[in-house]
């Protein structure tokens, strides 16, 4: 049977991820930095691994035919977690004679000028030269992060927001369910983006989050200067031409 590494098995997109692995019959191992809670494992093997140190990776790649890079740390600790810890995996995948590296990244990183994203195209550079058998797709942001971003209006009397940021958010089930039919393909190079459904401002999107919950405030827009900012207002981060997402925006809100 099929070994799968996922790191960053636990996160948002690891959530949606082992389980349709598993279903697919694939053997499913999670790395990740914590150890094995009682209530987990029940659907795959557990690796316990450090990708800022380094610490368990000789352990928890050898065996593995694929592995799906999802781990990531936008907002601490990011070059050692999304660069060095990339190289770190790529080292140990190469010793290994791993057979396939899919590596998930996001859409517009090379034209918005984030520290993230940049570290993020490091990372896939990285994953191009290391003689390793590689896939690299970008998605657009999850609707996890928008709902995230949001979350502030449940408390806030008044809200600030660049409202006139754009997005093409997208389930991450269905970005698992991509990811799946990458595993299966094999190694690919770099793939068409993978978006969403619809682009929307985010102070639509603000506007279908706060009706489906009840909540009455008022919007201001902030105007955020600079070329990230930028990059946003223009829809840097989005993929129009590629619209392979079906649960839209205001249908996950419902949902959730």
């Amino acid at each position: 049977m099929t070994i799968v590494l996922v790191t960053g098995g636990t996160g948002v997109l690891g959530q949606e991820l082992v389980p349709r692995l598993s279903r697919a019959g694939y053997r499913v191992r999670i790395m990740s930095r914590r150890s094995l809670n009682v209530n987990e494992g029940a659907e795959a093997e557990w690796a316990h691994a450090d990708l800022a140190t380094g610490g368990g990776l000789a352990e928890a790649v050898p065996g593995a035919e694929a592995v799906i890079h999802a781990a990531s740390s936008p907002f601490r600790r990011t070059r050692a977690i999304d660069v060095d810890g990339t190289a770190r995996l790529l080292e140990r995948a190469r010793a290994a004679g791993l057979a396939h590296f899919i590596y998930i990244s996001i859409v517009g990183i090379d034209r918005i000028p984030l520290s993230y994203y940049r570290h993020k195209l490091a990372a896939e550079w990285l994953v191009e030269q290391a003689n390793v058998p590689w896939s690299i797709l970008r998605a657009t942001q999850f609707h996890t992060l928008i709902d995230r971003q949001l979350r502030p209006l449940l408390w806030t009397p008044i809200t600030f927001l660049p409202t006139d940021f754009r997005f093409q958010s997208i389930d991450p089930g269905e970005v698992a369910d991509r990811l799946l039919e990458i595993v299966a393909a094999g190694p690919s190079g770099h793939l068409p983006d993978l978006g969403g459904p619809e682009v929307l401002s985010l102070g639509d999107m603000a506007r279908t989050w706060m009706r489906a919950r009840g909540v009455r405030r008022p919007l201001i827009r902030l105007p955020l200067p600079g070329q990230a900012a930028h990059g946003f207002r223009q829809g840097y981060n989005t993929c129009p031409e590629n619209r392979q997402g079906k649960l839209t925006w205001a249908e996950w809100v419902r949902r959730k």
